[in-house]
C-alpha cells in the first residue's frame, strides 16, 4: 500500500511539474533592423546623402524617434524579455552602436526588461560607416566583434550561459525552463574595405553548428525548453526567394531548417527582409516556424510581442501610427518603400528599355513589395491585371525581365501559411 502511494505522490507531482511547466507564461517583445542612424553622421545634408537615401528604403533621418516610438510601445507592454535581431545601426557606426545601447536599450533595462541582441549583417566591421559632409563622405569607425560584445554586455553577452568562440553566437537562461538561443550568421569577416563591400548573406559556420548541437544537448540534459534568434532567415518565405533573393536566407538553408526541426529547434525569431511574414518548414514535431519581424525604419514599423505559454505562442503585432512633425507615418514610410523599389527596378533594367517602360514596372512590383512588408497579403484583381500589363509591355524588349517581374509580382503577393501578424502558433502539433 505504501508503494501505490508514493507512486501516486510522485506521479502527482510529475504532473503538477509538468502543468506548472506548460502554464507558466511570459512576454517577449520583438524588434528587428532598427537601423539607429545617429544625427551626427549627418553632419551636413547634401547631394552624398540624397543619393544614397534615394536607393534606400529605410527611413534613417527619423529612425530616432522611431525608435523612442518602439520603445515607448514596449514600455506600455511590459513584456519580461526584448529581442532585437540584428542591424542595429545604419552600417556598423560605433557611434549608433553607443546611441542604441546607452539610451535606448538602457530605458527598457530601467523599466524591468531584459534585452538580448544578435548582430545583422550592417552591424560590424562595415566599410559603410561614414559621416555625410555635404557633397561628400569620409568614412567613421566602425566595431569589431569583440568591441559589438563589449558595447551590449549588459544586453546578452555579459549574463551568456556559453558563447560561440567561432562567432557572436550565445546561450542566455530566460526563467528555469527556458534557454535563448541567439545565433551569429553574418559574414562580417568577408567585408572589404579596400573595395567598399559589406557582405549581405549569411551562413552558419560548421563549428558554430556544433555549438548550437552542444546547447540543445546541455539544454535537454537541463529539461529546458530553447527560443532562437537569428538575423537571416532560415525558411523560404516567397517562392524562388531562394534563387532571386538568396543572401536574405543563410547558405544551405534547407538542410539547416531540417536539422534544426530534428533538434527541437522548433521557432526561429529573424528580420532582414523588413517583412512581416511567419514562414513554416516541415512536419509534425519536426516543423520549424521563421517568425520574420519586420523594420522599425521601413513600412509598417512594427512590434510583435509574444506571449509564450507552451505549447502555446500567442503572437501579436503593433504598428507605430504617427512620427512627430508628420501627420501619417504609414503614407510616408509607403512612398519611401514605393519609390525605394521603383528606383532599382528601373535602374537594374537596361536603358535599352523606354523610361515609361522601366517606370512602369518598378511601380507595379513596389505594389506587391509594400503587401509582403505588410502581412497577410492578398492580390486584389486590379493588381492582377496591372501585373499582366507591365509584362506584356516589358516582355516587348526583354523576355528574360518580363518573366522576372512576373514571378516577382506573384510571389511576393503568395502568402504562404501560417498567418503573418496575429496568430497563435501551436507547438505540440
Amino acid at each position: 500500500m505504501k508503494t501505490i502511494i508514493s507512486a501516486l505522490t510522485v506521479c502527482w507531482f510529475g504532473i503538477v511539474a509538468v502543468v506548472a511547466q506548460q502554464s507558466s507564461a511570459f512576454k517577449i517583445g520583438i524588434l528587428s533592423d532598427i537601423h539607429f542612424m545617429a544625427p551626427e553622421l549627418l553632419d551636413k545634408p547634401g547631394k552624398a546623402f540624397d543619393n544614397y537615401i534615394i536607393h534606400d528604403r529605410k527611413l534613417l533621418k527619423e529612425s530616432p524617434e522611431l525608435l523612442d516610438s518602439a520603445v515607448h510601445v514596449l514600455i506600455q507592454e511590459h513584456p519580461e524579455f526584448v529581442f532585437i535581431s540584428g542591424d542595429l545601426t545604419k552600417d556598423g557606426e560605433k557611434i549608433s552602436h553607443r546611441y542604441v545601447a546607452d539610451h535606448y536599450l538602457k530605458q527598457l533595462k530601467e523599466n524591468g526588461c531584459r534585452v538580448f541582441v544578435i548582430p545583422g549583417n550592417h552591424d560590424v566591421n562595415n566599410p559603410h560607416a561614414v559621416i555625410f559632409e555635404g557633397d561628400t563622405v569620409r568614412r567613421t569607425e566602425t566595431v569589431t566583434p569583440d568591441e559589438f560584445a563589449r558595447i551590449y554586455k549588459d544586453y546578452g553577452y555579459g549574463q551568456a550561459l556559453a558563447r560561440d568562440p567561432h562567432s557572436l553566437s550565445y546561450t542566455a537562461r530566460l526563467d528555469s525552463h527556458t534557454w535563448l538561443l541567439a545565433i551569429d550568421a553574418c559574414k562580417y569577416e568577408e567585408n572589404d574595405f579596400d573595395n567598399n563591400v559589406c557582405v549581405t548573406g549569411g551562413r552558419i559556420k560548421p563549428e558554430t553548428m556544433e555549438f548550437i548541437r552542444r546547447q540543445v544537448e546541455e539544454a535537454r540534459r537541463q529539461h529546458c525548453r530553447i527560443v532562437t534568434m537569428m538575423h537571416h532567415g532560415i525558411v523560404e518565405h516567397w517562392k524562388w526567394q531562394g534563387k532571386v533573393m538568396k543572401d536574405y536566407l543563410i547558405d544551405d538553408w534547407k538542410s539547416h531548417a531540417r536539422e534544426f526541426g530534428k533538434l527541437g529547434l522548433r521557432v526561429v525569431f529573424t528580420g532582414h527582409f523588413h517583412a512581416q511574414d511567419i514562414a513554416a518548414f516541415g512536419k509534425g514535431n519536426r516543423c520549424i516556424y521563421d517568425v520574420e519581424t519586420g523594420s522599425t525604419v521601413s513600412f509598417p514599423q512594427p512590434v510583435r510581442i509574444v506571449t509564450c505559454c507552451y505549447p502555446e505562442l500567442n503572437i501579436r503585432t503593433r504598428c507605430m501610427e504617427r512620427l512627430l512633425g508628420v501627420n501619417t507615418l504609414n503614407e510616408l514610410s509607403v512612398r519611401y518603400a514605393r519609390s525605394g523599389i521603383q528606383t532599382i527596378i528601373s535602374d537594374m533594367l537596361p536603358a535599352s528599355i523606354p523610361y515609361d517602360i522601366r517606370q512602369q514596372a518598378g511601380s507595379t512590383l513596389s505594389k506587391a513589395y509594400v503587401a509582403h512588408l505588410r502581412g497577410d497579403e492578398k492580390m486584389p484583381d486590379a493588381y492582377k491585371s496591372e501585373l499582366k500589363k507591365s509584362c506584356r509591355n516589358l516582355r516587348r524588349y526583354s523576355w528574360k525581365y518580363a518573366f522576372a517581374l512576373k514571378v516577382l509580382g506573384k510571389s511576393f503577393f503568395h502568402d504562404r501559411t501560417p498567418v503573418d501578424n496575429d496568430i497563435v502558433l501551436k507547438l505540440n502539433k
